[in-house]
C-alpha cells in the first residue's frame, strides 16, 4: 500500500525520516479505524465486565441474536465486541481489518467498501439467525468475522494469485479462502457446534463474492442527499447576494437623490455591514 505524500504530519510528525503520523493514519480510512478503536474499546470493557463478574452484558446490548434483531442496529453494532474469553479472536480479525480493510477502503472509497463490509456482516447476521431459529441454543453472534470474509473473498475474486501468510505458509488468497470455506463447513456439516458463528462466516464470504460481480453502493442515497444540501446551500446564498446587491443599487440611487441623509437608520446600518462584507471579501487571499 502506497502512501501519499499529503497524507503525511509535516516533517514526519516531527521525526527525521519518520512516516505518516497517527492521525493521518486514522484520517485516511476512517471508516476501518473507527471498527478499529470501537472493537478494542469494546472488547475491553468487556474483559472489564469478566473480571467485574458481569459476563456477557456487553453482548447482550452489542451482540446480535433473536431477541435484539428487531433494534436493527445490532446488525452492525455486533462487529465491535469479540470473545473477551479469547484474545486470539480479536487479534486475528484487527490483524485483518488493519492490513486488508485499510487497503480496500483506500482502493474502493468509503461507500463502496462500507457497502461491502456491512453486507457481508448483516448477511453473515442474517445467516446465523436463521440458524438460531432453527437451533435455538445458539447464542448471540459478535466479532467482525463476518464482514471481514466478505473482504477477504471479495479480494480473492479480485487477486485470486496474492500471496498471503497462512500459518508461516505462503499461499495464494484463493487457496486461502478454500481453506478457510473448509474450516467452517466442517463442524456444521458434522452437527458438532463449536461455539463459532461458521454460517456467519460462510454467509460473509458468500456476500464478498457477490458484490464482486454485482456491486452496489448502498450509501450513494447519502452522497445525493449531501450535495443536494449543498447545492440548496449555495443557492440560498447567492440569492442572498443578489438581493443583497438589488438593495445597494437601491440606496446608492436614493443617496444620489437625496444625500445620506435621507437614509433611515436600518438602511444605513445595512450599508454599513453590507460595504464591511465587500471590503472583507477584497482584502481576503485568493486560493
Amino acid at each position: 500500500m502506497a502512501w501519499r505524500a499529503e497524507w503525511e504530519e509535516p516533517d514526519g510528525g516531527g521525526r527525521a525520516g519518520a512516516g505518516p503520523g497517527w492521525r493521518a493514519t486514522l484520517a485516511v480510512t476512517p471508516l476501518t479505524s473507527a471498527v478499529f478503536v470501537g472493537a478494542i474499546v469494546v472488547t475491553f470493557v468487556s474483559m472489564l465486565g469478566l473480571a467485574a463478574g458481569w459476563p456477557g452484558y456487553v453482548s447482550r446490548w452489542l451482540g446480535l441474536s433473536l431477541e435484539s434483531a428487531p433494534f436493527v442496529w445490532p446488525f452492525f453494532t455486533y462487529v465491535l465486541p469479540h470473545d473477551p474469553h479469547s484474545p486470539v479472536h480479536i487479534v486475528f480479525n484487527l490483524l485483518l481489518l488493519w492490513f486488508l480493510g485499510r487497503e480496500l477502503e483506500q482502493r474502493l472509497s468509503r461507500g463502496p467498501y462500507a457497502t461491502l463490509f456491512f453486507g457481508a456482516a448483516i448477511t453473515g447476521g442474517v445467516a446465523h439467525l436463521a440458524l438460531n431459529a432453527w437451533r435455538a441454543e445458539l447464542g448471540p453472534v459478535i466479532g467482525a468475522s463476518g464482514g471481514l470474509m466478505g473482504v477477504l473473498f471479495f479480494l480473492a475474486r479480485l487477486e485470486p494469485d496474492r500471496p498471503v501468510v497462512f500459518f508461516f505458509f505462503r499461499v495464494p488468497l484463493k487457496v486461502l479462502a478454500v481453506i478457510l470455506v473448509i474450516f467452517d463447513l466442517h463442524p456444521l456439516l458434522l452437527g458438532a457446534p463449536d461455539g463459532v458463528a461458521r454460517l456467519a462466516h460462510l454467509g460473509g464470504a458468500a456476500f464478498g463474492l457477490g458484490w464482486f460481480r454485482w456491486r452496489f453502493d448502498a450509501w450513494s442515497w447519502w452522497n445525493a442527499l449531501r450535495e443536494q444540501r449543498r447545492e440548496r446551500r449555495a443557492q440560498r446564498a447567492a440569492d442572498r447576494a443578489a438581493e443583497d446587491d438589488g438593495e445597494m443599487d437601491r440606496l446608492l440611487a436614493k443617496i444620489h437623490a437625496g444625500g445620506i441623509g435621507s437614509l433611515s437608520e436600518r438602511e444605513r446600518a445595512f450599508l454599513q455591514r453590507h460595504s464591511a462584507a465587500l471590503k472583507d471579501e477584497k482584502g481576503r487571499p485568493r486560493p
